[in-house]
């Protein structure tokens, strides 16, 4: 069995491929092929023309039982075609006799397979090959050049998908969006084919999967309430509006849990154009490969949103702290986002066997693995709770009673922190830095111990490699730090959004899962202790973009309360006096 790619070709013996030359009826292939990258580059020979040329061979030339197979808008690096394919089975089945084509590259343009195929499969197939144009056939046996032809039309190949690299590049450049189809909910601008616009009834679905994941439902759980609930899947809803797509699902509604992520992680439901999210390998391999995050182009708010930018945020944070179901099925709002304060590995969730919601509680994942690493930092969801809400009930009444007092005594706080963060940050990078130098130095008098013959080959390659490793993840680290550096800014536009987000809120009796992701970023948990033989537990809080707030002190709060008291006095005296 001679094999490559998607294409095999059945090997028979001497005896049996005379026989089978011999048959009178077999096929005599007339095979086109025109690829998008030929149209791009400028070629004449339509489908068309590449037709009339070889059914005029054929008939002036005394080959009967003609047949045309057409490969439109495939490329000739890619043997995986349709037309060609059935070919190949064909000639595996002893059908066909003769292969004609226009000219050598419409047969493909991979020197190595083309090659393969002029060499041996034609031939073990007892398959005839012409090449019109090139005066290529295989029973006058091969040229000496029609390798080096082979190679020129890799060239051609590889030289015309770099030209459509380049028209592809500037154009995802400019922000014009780079995909053949819009993202499920969206759809092309009749009267603008680079516009989108929102299609208003698959944007509800994707609205609900966003909203769903902010109520604490994961990928799963999502798929399974759209399947229960008979929503169309993507593939489904686009066949039923009349777009041309792959096969509907085998089940009905048949919503998997990658769907669901796809669309939760797409930015471009934010009102976004992401461009170059992928590449291919090589103008040979077309399989797509995923990019690195610093490598896409972001133009922003060049459609209308469907997510508001802050939902879409919040979901990001969300799915970072993927959320597990216990085996009862019961996912905590809290889970993912609570943290060991000692050895800062998660907290895992934990329902009793009897499966009392109220007994649920949080330990320490590293001394589930190894009690010697950590302790178990136990808390119970309930206390959580209570914590959550008694901290966020008293940062409501901070800001809707003393929104002035409150901010400015997170930014006098926030100002000390950050400065002793800063420096803290400056003398880990310049550690990292003199590490790094050290490093080389010591690599440097280990090449000279090693040639002086101090240490051995492998004791040297030993050292060698271990200090490379050492400096390979120093270096990763350094450009974190230079960029945390860099980009620190002043934490009062993200105050005024919490600020703006707290007044939204008129009371506050119960938790929500909304509530609680839209707010917290994070719970560390620091090890219990004893306080006149009652257990004390102590949380910080980090709230999104804020990080740990300050509540105001109760002597805090009475003066703000007199101060107001006393401007409102002023305020009266200085209206009477005016009368």
């Amino acid at each position: 069995m001679v094999e490559w790619a998607h294409l095999q070709i059945q090997s028979y013996p001497a005896a049996e491929r005379r026989a089978m030359t011999k048959q009178p009826d077999k096929i005599t292939a007339l095979y086109c092929r025109l690829s998008r990258d030929d149209e791009q580059d400028g070629i004449s020979g339509s489908i068309k023309n590449q037709q009339a040329i070889l059914e005029k061979y054929a008939k002036d030339n005394g080959f009967k039982n003609t047949r045309v197979f057409v490969d439109n808008g495939w490329s000739g690096t890619n043997f995986a075609r349709p037309a060609f394919i059935e070919i190949t089975e064909l000639a595996n089945q002893g059908k066909i006799g003769t292969l004609i084509v226009k000219d050598h590259s419409r047969l493909g343009r991979n020197r190595l397979i083309v090659g393969q195929l002029l060499e041996e499969g034609f031939d073990e197939l007892g398959v005839r090959y012409i090449a019109i144009m090139d005066n290529i056939d295989t029973a006058n046996g091969l040229s000496d050049l029609v390798p080096m032809q082979d190679l020129f039309n890799e060239w051609h190949a590889k030289n015309t998908s770099q030209k459509v690299r380049n028209v592809f590049k500037n154009k995802g450049m400019s922000g014009v969006p780079l995909t053949t189809n819009p993202p499920f909910g969206y759809e092309k601008n009749p009267n603008a084919k680079n516009e989108w616009i929102i299609d208003e009834d698959a944007a509800k679905t994707v609205k609900r999967i966003f909203d769903l994941c902010v109520k604490g439902y994961g990928p799963s759980q999502i798929a399974k309430k759209l399947k229960a609930d008979k929503v169309l899947t993507p593939t489904e809803y686009w066949i039923s509006i009349g777009r041309k797509c792959s096969k509907p699902p085998t089940v009905p509604y048949g919503w998997c849990s990658d769907t669901v992520a796809s669309i939760l992680s797409k930015q471009e439901y934010c009102g976004d154009t992401i461009n170059f999210r992928t590449k291919t390998k090589s103008f040979k391999n077309k399989k797509k490969i995923e990019r690195l995050q610093s490598e896409w182009q972001i133009f922003k708010n060049t459609h209308p949103a469907i997510i508001e930018r802050e939902v879409f945020d919040l979901v990001q944070g969300l799915r970072k702290h993927r959320r597990r179901p216990t085996r009862s099925g019961i996912v905590s709002p809290f889970s993912g986002l609570l943290y060991c304060a000692d050895c800062r590995e998660k907290l895992y969730y934990s329902v009793t066997n009897n499966y009392k919601r109220e007994q649920a509680y949080f330990f320490c994942s590293s001394y589930r693995k190894n009690s010697d690493v950590c302790s178990v930092h136990y808390i119970r969801e309930k206390v959580v709770e209570q914590l959550v809400l008694e901290s966020m009930q008293r940062i409501l009444l901070n800001v809707q009673a003393f929104e002035k007092e409150f901010a400015r005594k997170q930014m006098d706080c926030y100002q000390d922190d950050k400065k002793r963060e800063l420096v803290a940050k400056r003398k880990e990078l310049s550690k990292l830095k003199q590490r790094t130098d050290e490093i080389d130095n010591l690599i440097q008098r280990l090449y000279e111990d090693n040639v002086s013959g101090k240490i051995s080959d492998e004791r040297y390659a030993t050292l060698s490699i271990s200090y490379e490793e050492e400096q390979k993840q120093i270096k990763a680290e350094i450009p974190k730090l230079e960029s945390f550096l860099s980009s620190e800014t002043d934490k009062s536009e993200n105050l005024q959004k919490f600020i703006n987000k707290v007044k939204q809120i008129t009371e506050l009796k119960e938790l929500t899962p909304e509530l609680i992701h839209e707010f917290i970023d994070k719970i560390v948990v620091y090890a219990s202790r004893y306080l006149n033989s009652k257990r004390v537990q102590v949380i910080d809080i980090y709230y999104n973009g804020v990080g740990i707030l300050r509540e105001l002190t109760t002597e805090e709060m009475e003066n703000a309360f007199q101060q107001h008291l006393s401007k409102r006095k002023q305020k009266t005296a200085q209206q009477t006096l005016h009368r």
